[in-house]
């Protein structure tokens, strides 16, 4: 890594949201073969808007791109639970260098995951001198990142994976960059050489914008809207079995470009403005990305780490009344909810893998207006922990939750399954890091035209959809799918996106602050523990695992994580449970929540079946057991209940009011209690030994049950959620019967 001065200039003046465009006009004419990468933000400025940049990009790029030879997923029927866990093969790093504007291999490299492979490109940064406002300096990387590396973070094995060779991301090395501070109205310019600021201030005021379209063309959807509707059932299906909780699907438009995908950007920049627009254009690699995203995946600077995910949306009304009338709805709709607030828990999920351990929260919840519709958004902010490198926090929030599903792996499965194709850049993402001064800023590209030379024709793609649960009307996620696409396909093609005129009006952008749902009981008063309570975790595919593991951690525990559900292993569960006994000796095990039902892990139901039989110790000591969901269920299922779809139908993202006798982990609580559930499956019989200690209110329904003389502990709910009132309490319970003398 060398160190080098940055020069930095700042151009004072008026200069509005067209500025950029102007600029990069003026670039291309110098030089129309070069690639492009620009960073836009539009509508009101807030802190999420304050800037936008081109960066200026070097002679060294990075092009992941899928492996040759790869094998599909075998055995693989997500839609009921099965899933290929096996690893994917290396993904391929091929680094270039451009020399006489001719980009050659410099070196081709093998990688395990995503992190390994944006590691890898931190002895390629260069360390310069940073702007002061924006931390943006020279020596980093900046570009996209496709969805389909998904299948080396969370993702699992794929059925249809892309193309052998297929580009799925490019990283340019910046050389510079020219911001457009937009409260201020300026221009700096970072360690931007050979072009004088005469020439900058010029070109700014050069209007290059060009609206026109060729005639109309019609864009053509991959699938009808019977199909549609119907792999949103299977879904529905899926999710009632207990197999996921929610699934975001994605249906794909597709026609040949006649327009110039440039056009494109600036008509849909000026139509739809979006606080993380991006425009990427490569001629040689023949791959151009247009992008009116309004969603955040995160934002590092400062160690502190940021995601604002969007999940609830809705159309804009035809009037003020009408629109007022949208918000209320968005508002009050227990449906989308829900949906929010199971986002909301697996961002935190995320967050707190690489976060220090009680600093994630959820600071911010609102609506955010835009041109065609209301979305809910949130903010979720940890401190990054002490030891995680850059490329570590990008893949454990990469691709985004709320365009995913939960939990990740699951909701992966089966997009890859029904989708049938893969994503190319939509909900992937577009932006900068650089690990050398900790900062990064991505988004997700939804509202996203994807454009790329087959045959010799552009050929473009636009994908829309949303997030699938189990009261979802399939006909009204046919009707949202259309309406997202739409304003992107007129756009691109002059086209709607479907035969019926739904397009949703527009009008002016804006933000609304929401109150905050009652959350955890983490203000608390708890007494010190004398001694460090040490607990297993069993991790059994969740989204929600590192909420536990922070909760509990919080309290004052340690915490070790281990699989419950692994891809291969040589040993058995027998010798693997005496092994991890002997390793960590445990003062108590947590079996935590996880999708299907609880005979996919032998882990899981070996440790509830020794628990009950009174063979779970060290020594003369025996190892409490608390079971979450999965868990809960896994104990009963030993005990001999019965496990069914729930008679109520499921729940997920919901709270649940819990009322219980006041013994076991239940006892000091509230005697009625709020807890947030994502359980589609239910115990509906009693066991021979566990007793329930908790219902909920009004159907009866089993919350939770504790053994009459063992240590063992179980509850349906998830004390862990940022909707849980009560929820510390469970934990520390526990944690005191871990570390209390036996007799």
């Amino acid at each position: 890594m060398i160190e080098t001065i940055s020069d930095i200039r700042v151009l004072e003046g008026y200069h509005d949201d067209q500025t950029l465009f102007n600029i990069l006009c003026q670039l291309r004419l110098r030089n129309p073969q070069q690639d492009e990468l620009m960073l836009i933000s539009g509508g009101p400025i807030n802190d999420r808007s304050k800037t936008s940049m081109i960066p200026m990009l070097g002679d060294l790029r990075v092009i992941f791109k899928q492996p040759k030879d790869e094998p599909q997923a075998t055995h693989q029927d997500p839609l009921n639970g099965n899933i290929d866990l096996s690893k994917n093969p290396p993904l391929t790093l091929e680094v270039q260098q451009r020399i006489s504007d001719q980009w050659s291999i410099k070196s081709i490299e093998s990688h395990q995951s995503l992190e390994q492979a944006l590691r890898s490109m931190r002895k390629m940064e260069t360390l310069a001198s940073s702007e002061p406002r924006t931390g943006l300096s020279p020596g980093g990387f900046a570009g996209i990142l496709g969805y389909d590396l998904g299948q080396w973070t969370t993702g699992p094995r794929l059925s249809n994976p892309p193309p052998a060779g297929e580009i799925l991301g490019v990283m340019w090395k910046t050389n510079g960059w020219i911001i457009h501070h937009r409260d201020t109205h300026s221009i700096s310019l970072v360690g931007v050489k050979n072009i004088s600021s005469t020439d900058i201030q010029k070109w700014a005021h050069i209007d290059h914008s060009s609206t026109e379209l060729t005639e109309p063309s019609s864009p053509v959807s991959i699938e009808s809207r019977s199909e549609h509707e119907f792999k949103t059932r299977e879904i529905i299906q899926a999710i009632k079995h207990g197999h996921v909780y929610q699934v975001n699907y994605g249906r794909r438009w597709e026609a040949p470009l006649e327009n110039d995908s440039w056009s494109v950007f600036s008509k849909l920049s000026r139509a739809n403005p979006a606080p993380y627009s991006s425009w990427m254009r490569s001629p040689s690699l023949k791959w151009s990305v247009v992008s009116a995203s309004p969603e955040q995946l995160l934002r590092i600077k400062d160690g502190i780490i940021s995601t604002s995910p969007i999940k609830g949306t809705t159309p804009r009304g035809k009037d003020p009344v009408e629109d007022a009338a949208k918000i209320d709805s968005l508002i009050t709709s227990k449906k989308d909810l829900a949906e929010h607030m199971m986002l909301v828990d697996l961002e935190r999920h995320d967050l707190s893998s690489v976060c220090e351990p009680g600093s994630v929260v959820w600071s911010d919840f609102r609506i955010e207006s835009h041109p065609n519709v209301h979305h809910l958004v949130s903010t979720v902010e940890g401190l990054v922990a002490q030891g995680s490198e850059l490329s570590s926090v990008i893949s454990s929030l990469f691709p985004g939750g709320s365009i995913t599903g939960c939990p990740k792996t699951m909701s992966m499965s089966i997009i890859d399954h029904l989708e049938g194709i893969s994503r190319g850049a939509w909900t992937g993402s577009i932006g900068h890091i650089n690990s050398t001064t900790g900062i990064a800023d991505l988004n997700i590209l939804i509202r996203t035209l994807d454009v790329r030379i087959k045959d010799s024709k552009n050929i473009g793609s636009v994908m829309a959809g949303g997030g699938i649960v189990h009261d979802s009307i399939p006909s009204v996620e046919v009707e949202e799918a259309e309406w997202k696409a739409d304003a992107i396909t007129r756009a691109t093609w002059g086209a709607p996106a479907f035969k019926d005129d739904l397009s949703p009006p527009t009008a002016e952008m804006g933000v609304m602050a929401l109150p905050m749902p009652l959350g955890n009981d983490k203000n608390a008063n708890f007494t010190l523990f004398q001694k460090t309570p040490k607990i297993i975790l069993v991790d059994n595919l969740d989204s929600f695992t590192f909420n536990i593991r922070d909760a509990m951690v919080a309290l004052g525990s340690q915490v070790e994580v281990v699989e419950g559900r692994p891809a291969s292993s040589i040993e058995d569960p027998h010798t693997w449970l005496k092994r991890i006994l002997s390793e960590y000796t445990p003062d108590g095990i947590v079996i935590g929540p996880g999708p299907s039902r609880p005979e996919a892990s032998e882990r899981t139901m070996l440790i509830a079946s020794n628990a009950l039989s009174d063979m779970l110790s060290i020594g003369n000591r025996r190892i409490p057991v608390l079971g979450i969901c999965l868990g809960h269920q896994a104990l009963c299922l030993a005990d001999g209940s019965r496990l069914e779809p729930s008679p109520e139908g499921p729940v997920h993202g919901s709270p649940s009011r819990i009322q219980h006798r006041g013994t076991g982990l239940f006892e000091d609580s509230d005697k009625t209690c709020f807890m947030m559930r994502y359980n589609s499956l239910a115990v509906v019989s009693e066991g021979r030994t566990m007793i329930p200690n908790a219902w909920e209110s009004g159907t009866r329904l089993v919350m939770g049950v504790e053994h009459p003389s063992l240590p063992i502990h179980g509850v349906q709910f998830h004390p862990e959620s940022a909707g849980s009132g009560g929820g510390s309490r469970i934990f520390y319970k526990f944690l005191e019967t871990c570390i209390r003398p036996q007799c």
